[in-house]
């Protein structure tokens, strides 16, 4: 007796189940993806209230209620963005730890300052997307501050001693972030490439020059003010 009636052309090759379910689950993460790299991009150059869940499902290709389906909502989508900038940045720093140990300070120093500086230069969407959040006192702003500015500022200090002065700190990490976050005019005003590897090792030894002069200048002032 022929089932062909109910089910199909009997010609027909029916998909596996646990073959439907694999495709299903790739199609869901790479919409997820889609999503989460896109908010990354958006929220780095339009900031938070400049993007509309609507615009991000829009710019990422997918259907409508995927914001909603993948992340609950946009505030949720924001901080998972932020999670994977933040978690891009320990990969390079955290291969660090154990050779910072055994070099001395002004080694450290421009170590430090050349992976940082090579991180900025290889993802500027965090440093644009601090400085977008970093103008108003909000909920995100708190949250980069408590899960990742402050911890990495303690640790750099930590091996340093100096990025606990405001003025220093905003100065190197301005000279450091600056160039890539705003890539486009210095390729027009200097006709350079800031991404290439020999600008962004030529700056990161520029910018660790910058901090060993205001590190000593600063040393300086306090023997003064101690002597006076």
């Amino acid at each position: 007796m022929s089932y062909g009636m109910f089910s199909g052309s009997q010609n027909e090759p029916v998909e596996p189940r646990g073959k439907a379910r694999r495709g299903q689950q790739k199609r869901a993460c790479e919409t997820r993806e889609a999503l989460l790299e896109t908010a990354i991009e958006l929220f780095s150059t339009r900031g938070y209230d400049g993007v509309s869940i609507r615009a991000l499902e829009v710019q990422a290709d997918v259907q409508r209620g995927a914001v909603a389906y993948h992340f609950e909502n946009k505030e949720q989508l924001w901080r998972t963005a932020i999670d994977r900038l933040t978690g891009r940045a320990a990969a390079y720093f955290d291969p660090l730890e154990q050779t910072l140990q055994v070099l001395d300070e002004d080694e450290r120093v421009r170590a430090m300052i050349a992976v940082f500086i090579r991180f900025s230069a290889e993802t500027p969407e965090l440093s644009r997307l601090m400085v977008q959040e970093g103008r108003h006192d909000s909920w995100r702003l708190q949250y980069i501050i408590e899960t990742f500015s402050r911890r990495r500022i303690t640790w750099a200090d930590e091996l340093t001693g100096w990025l606990r002065n405001p003025h220093i700190f905003y100065i190197v990490i301005g000279a450091s972030t600056l160039v890539f976050d705003v890539e486009y005019e210095c390729r027009h005003l200097f006709d350079v490439d800031p991404t290439t590897d020999e600008f962004i090792r030529e700056h990161a030894s520029q910018v660790a020059d910058v901090f060993s002069m205001l590190k000593q200048r600063h040393q300086e002032k306090r023997r003064k003010i101690s002597i006076g």
